[in-house]
């Protein structure tokens, strides 16, 4: 649903309150004035993307994918915030089966500006698995480091540890790319 369409919700149950307030129908009126209330609620908290993050907490990707699909356009349906995440939760929903898709989902993830530390940890070291599969070392140390700065709670310090020992592994060379794709380009 379009953020105007939720504003058009609002007022119109909120001047129905109103009306029962001037005919002295306090408490309908008063319920009514939190009914309002809620089309407010999901203009800064859009529904489907509350759904898709109680499907990731539950592990369901195929539910996740279901309520991503409900936002068609999301320059008209979410503000700012809710872009970074909706692209936040498409980069996790690729990262088991497309990882480049994925490393594009969490470049437009940071760039609209994801606020929680541990979700932009979170899409840097997804992008640090997709620059090991490409074959950039080099971006992936940079992108290691920049988590382990920002990882002052340790939370994630043995993903950062299994990606340093997939790192030590990769031998860098044309015919010993990790990804065959890309191997088959030379």
């Amino acid at each position: 649903m379009r953020i105007i369409t939720k504003i058009i919700f609002f007022f119109i149950i909120f001047l129905i309150s109103i009306l029962f307030f001037f005919q002295k129908n306090y408490i309908l009126g008063s319920i009514l004035f939190f009914i309002s209330m809620i089309p407010i609620f999901f203009i800064f908290r859009n529904e489907f993307l509350i759904l898709a993050f109680f499907r990731i907490t539950k592990s369901d990707m195929k539910g996740l994918k279901i309520w991503l699909e409900h936002i068609k356009n999301p320059k008209l349906q979410l503000t700012k915030n809710q872009i970074a995440y909706y692209y936040f939760l498409n980069g996790i929903f690729y990262s088991n089966k497309n990882i480049f898709q994925s490393e594009n989902y969490m470049n437009k993830a940071l760039d609209s500006g994801l606020k929680f530390n541990q979700n932009i940890i979170i899409a840097k070291l997804n992008l640090v698995i997709a620059s090991l599969s490409k074959g950039d070392k080099r971006n992936a140390k940079i992108l290691l480091m920049e988590v382990k700065k920002m990882d002052k709670n340790k939370l994630f310090q043995n993903q950062i540890q299994i990606i340093k020992m997939q790192m030590k592994k990769i031998n860098l060379g044309i015919n010993n790319m990790q990804n065959p794709f890309i191997r088959n380009k030379y």
